[in-house]
């Protein structure tokens, strides 16, 4: 009589993720919405409504003048991530400079390259750390390019418009978590 053999096993028996800390993330829409935040405060317009407009996309009407296009356009790293702990979880995190496109589109009213202007002033100044820092976010501006004009700009319905654009540069925090240890129990079976 032959004995019949079960094949050796190993199993683990992870944590469960109930306590699991709260990330320092951003997502890029988040991003967008902060600094159509601070250019709300940054571009005061007289007589007209300042619209903030996150990317353009396909089949969407332009808004009339004047208004703001954000394009995060960049995403690198600036250094090595770094590592702190919990208890029980490893966070990781890293420096990163996000670049984000602006395009001013600008009416008689306020013309866009006044708008750039107005915007650069106060971006590149302390003021903008302590606007960005009121929101509590891993978010920080840098610097911003020189704004450039565009002499002819043609829109949807073939007519010139006032416009200009320019780069933005934030620092950007994101964390990562993992568990520390990555399972608590291990259950191993041998063959007799």
């Amino acid at each position: 009589m032959t004995e019949k053999k079960t094949p050796a096993k190993v199993t683990a028996k992870a944590p469960k993720d109930k306590k699991f800390p709260k990330l320092k993330t951003l997502t890029y829409k988040e991003m967008c919405n902060l600094v159509g935040k601070f250019l709300q405060k940054a571009i005061p317009i007289r007589g007209a409504k300042l619209q903030i407009i996150r990317g353009l996309e396909n089949r969407v009407s332009t808004p009339k003048p004047p208004y703001i296009v954000l394009q995060v356009t960049g995403d690198e790293a600036l250094s090595s991530s770094e590592t702190r702990y919990t208890d029980q979880y490893k966070i990781t995190w890293c420096r990163s400079q996000i670049t984000m496109g602006l395009t001013f589109i600008g009416n008689d009213n306020i013309p866009a390259l006044q708008m750039a202007k107005a915007f650069s002033i106060r971006f590149n100044d302390a003021w903008a750390s302590e606007q960005f820092e009121q929101y509590q976010k891993p978010f920080f501006p840098l610097y911003s390019d020189d704004a450039l004009v565009e002499p002819v700009f043609i829109d949807a319905e073939d007519q010139y418009q006032d416009k200009c654009s320019m780069n933005v540069y934030f620092e950007y925090h994101p964390e990562v978590g993992v568990c520390e240890a990555s399972a608590k129990e291990i259950i191993m079976s041998v063959n007799k």
